[in-house]
């Protein structure tokens, strides 16, 4: 259960290590992004270079993937209905998985040759409703943050329109601040989001103005940064907990996804990463 593994968590991060957590990798002190790289850990440590067409070579849907997804939806009001909805068509796709086999072992008699039906079994199948940003809010209680510092929301958009507003209600306060990607070198545990919308904002600043609209949006935790690199973490891509490797310049700031990709037009930037703020 999520309120066991929050416990667990919290042993690993005073202990500075877990079980899960890769040993040659310096392990970041936000509280976050360690949250975050134990579940990519979970899932099989998947990593994505740039903006790839082809899908990852293991995306299947196993019991321990559909477990923790699970928790990601039931860690949210209500989500418990899109748990048990996932259940019930794991349960369909096993029967249907069980109904090929027969049938190709009663069929044409090709020595017992059973098709490819492993593609049946992906994860994608669970990609629906989108949950990137249910992801984004169970490792946020794993890490122990406030609901007031990172709301749980199944939108990025909801919790995004939180963090900015508190960010001018609470200056002084507010755990994240918001900052223009092409102004701002990200951190491990800054939150690097992109608009997913057929026309997108320009500057984060516009979403003032469009605050409590629906919009696609997708929103990553900063995990590590290297010379010309960002790694961030994010969940439901390509239906998967995958470690995402951007391109940066040689300030550190990330450079533009290609055209026709999503643009990264906001960084929640953690205030223990800034030097100072206003």
């Amino acid at each position: 259960m999520l309120s066991l593994r929050l416990v667990l968590l919290a042993l690993g991060l005073s202990a500075c290590a877990g079980s899960r957590l890769p040993t040659t990798e310096v392990l970041p002190a936000s509280p976050l992004a360690r949250a975050a790289i134990m579940e990519w850990q979970a899932w099989g440590r998947v990593v994505i270079v740039g903006w790839p067409d082809e899908p990852p070579a293991d995306s299947a849907a196993t019991p321990d993937r559909l477990s923790r997804l699970n928790e990601y939806w039931s860690s949210l009001p209500g989500g418990w209905r899109i748990a048990q909805r996932h259940a019930d068509l794991r349960v369909g796709i096993i029967a249907m998985e069980q109904r090929i086999g027969t049938e190709t072992e009663e069929g044409d008699g090709m020595d017992g040759a059973r098709p490819a039906v492993a593609a049946i079994d992906d994860m994608s199948f669970y990609a629906n409703p989108a949950w990137s940003a249910a992801f984004i809010s169970a490792i946020a209680r794993l890490a122990a943050l406030p609901e007031s510092d990172l709301p749980s929301s199944s939108r990025h958009a909801r919790y995004v329109d939180a963090m900015i507003a508190r960010s001018f209600a609470e200056p002084n306060g507010a755990r994240f601040l918001p900052r223009a990607p092409e102004e701002y070198a990200p951190s491990p545990g800054d939150l690097i989001c992109a608009d997913r919308s057929y026309e997108p904002l320009v500057h984060w600043s516009e979403r003032l103005a469009d605050r409590g609209r629906p919009r696609p949006m997708h929103c990553d935790v900063v995990v590590s940064t290297a010379r010309g690199t960002i790694d961030a973490i994010g969940g439901n891509v390509r239906g998967l907990v995958a470690r995402r490797r951007f391109p940066s310049d040689q300030t550190g700031r990330v450079l533009q996804a290609p055209s026709g990709r999503p643009q990264f037009m906001l960084i929640l930037a953690d205030r223990a990463n800034l030097p100072s703020t206003p």
